[in-house]
């Protein structure tokens, strides 16, 4: 089940955007303070889209619980990129990535994206393997493309 970020989010997405768990793929250096995750989950309630160029939903289980999120980056009204993130391993290899990959990408053709892409590392075996079972076509360097 996906979701729109909320001001419940905020502890949930600090912890995962700063943290150093392993393994985690493509994550930022950078460290977030409360503040601009806040900021960051206003901007998602008060803005389209189209202004901030991203979209970030929480993946949740049936139950509600918090299990990771997908983000929909650079968009342009033409293509956009694609990541998610499942934080606890133990909820990995379950469907639920799967599932929300195929729901985010059904929502780009919903706006009439034409291409999307994900950079993945090519250590992260995971993710490329849920990216090519949901249609995505290795490209050049480790970008992965779909084509509608």
């Amino acid at each position: 089940m996906l979701r729109s970020v909320d001001s419940s989010d905020v502890d949930t997405l600090l912890l995962w955007e700063n943290s150093n768990a392993e393994p985690l793929y493509g994550v930022f250096e950078e460290q977030y303070s409360r503040e601009d995750v806040v900021q960051f989950v206003e901007n998602q309630q008060r803005y389209s889209l189209a202004e901030t160029e991203q979209l970030r939903l929480m993946i949740c289980s049936h139950e509600g619980e918090r299990l990771g999120c997908v983000d929909l980056t650079d968009y342009d009204g033409e293509s956009a990129s694609l990541s998610i993130l499942i934080y606890d391993l133990a909820h990995r290899h379950q469907g639920f990535g799967t599932e929300a990959l195929r729901l985010l990408v059904d929502y780009a053709e919903s706006l009439g994206l034409q291409y999307l892409c994900a950079t993945i590392l090519p250590e992260n075996l995971a993710s490329i393997s849920l990216f090519e079972k949901v249609g995505f076509k290795k490209g050049e360097g480790d970008v992965y493309f779909l084509c509608h």
